[in-house]
């Protein structure tokens, strides 16, 4: 499925079964060296939201009414980035590899929870993070879960040249 704009913004989308934000981030290298493998820097970037799949894995009826509801919620309620934390994790799955950085994103927890008793149901809340490097062209790694993030990634430091861009700063 392509990625399409949503909720009347040019900021939000909806691809890949994700609700996600794109997010415009400059000044990093093309590549990168982190544990032995040389990632290439993604064409473009965003932060997911909540992985709509993952819901309709449990009840596959709900697509249309999970995006009304968050594009709603979204006109009352702005969600929108705030700031990278400085924690940074290389994740692996399978053949694939990549550095993320973790990010803040406002209202997600208040989402959640109004989307888990609309719902009727626990939705946990997406851990927020922009995928900056891949090591196939921007394939990155579901982590949808805190769980998926702690077994699919570690915490590294990342060359300086990515720490200090002023993107992540």
């Amino acid at each position: 499925m392509e990625d399409k704009y949503i909720c009347a913004s040019d900021k939000l989308f909806y691809g890949s079964k994700y609700i996600a934000l794109s997010l415009e981030v400059e000044g990093l290298p093309e590549k990168v060296s982190i544990q032995g493998m040389t990632l290439q820097r993604k064409s473009s970037f965003h932060c997911s939201l909540l992985c709509v799949n993952n819901i309709l894995g449990l009840q596959s009826d709900l697509e249309d009414q999970i995006l009304t509801f968050f594009c709603s919620f979204a006109k009352e309620n702005d969600i929108s980035f705030v700031r990278y934390t400085g924690e940074f994790r290389y994740a692996v799955d399978g053949e694939r590899r990549s550095l993320i950085a973790l990010c803040e994103i406002s209202n997600l927890a208040k989402f959640s929870n109004a989307l888990g008793e609309k719902l009727g149901m626990q939705i946990p809340e997406q851990p927020t993070h922009v995928t900056l490097y891949t090591l196939q062209p921007d394939a990155g790694i579901g982590l949808n879960s805190r769980e998926e993030m702690e077994t699919k990634s570690t915490t590294v430091i990342p060359p300086e040249e990515v720490r200090s861009a002023p993107a992540l700063n």
